[in-house]
């Protein structure tokens, strides 16, 4: 995993990935926290807005909005590490509770970097630690 560029390229690549598509960028408004060139990790953060909310009673996020982030994780770590664009080819979430209205940070790890597809693990959870959701991603290399 080491191949990819180092950490002040890595980085700079991180957030130009937060800065690109605007579906997700625009609407999530995601924002670059760290990148780990060792181990091929990134981490992503969201500030919650109500507009996340699965209900306007309530202060707990969308599951589409977990789902959103969590996909956007694991393509900004295979494109970090690849240096372009990865689309999704395929993206699997687990939610393990509902997650409150609060800042969350994604964590995507590269657990593997073919030729032609790369796969990355996902967990979403707040400053504490706890962990709402996690995922599996599958993206294109090619």
């Amino acid at each position: 995993m080491t191949s990819g560029p180092g950490p002040e390229n890595g980085m700079e690549r991180l957030r130009h990935e937060m800065a690109a598509p605007p579906y997700h960028h625009a609407f999530l408004r995601p924002y670059a926290r760290s990148y780990d060139a060792e181990t091929g990790t990134v981490r992503i953060g969201v500030a919650y807005r109500p507009e996340f909310s699965f209900s306007v009673q309530t202060d707990y996020y969308h599951g589409g909005v977990v789902a959103g982030l969590i996909d956007l994780a694991g393509h900004a770590a295979v494109a970090v590490q690849i240096g372009r664009i990865a689309p999704t080819i395929d993206l699997r979430v687990d939610y393990l509770r509902p997650v409150p209205g609060v800042e969350l940070t994604a964590t995507a790890r590269v657990l593997k970097l073919g030729r032609t597809i790369a796969r990355a693990d996902i967990e979403v959870a707040d400053e504490t630690g706890m962990i709402y959701a996690v995922g599996r991603g599958t993206f294109s290399t090619t």
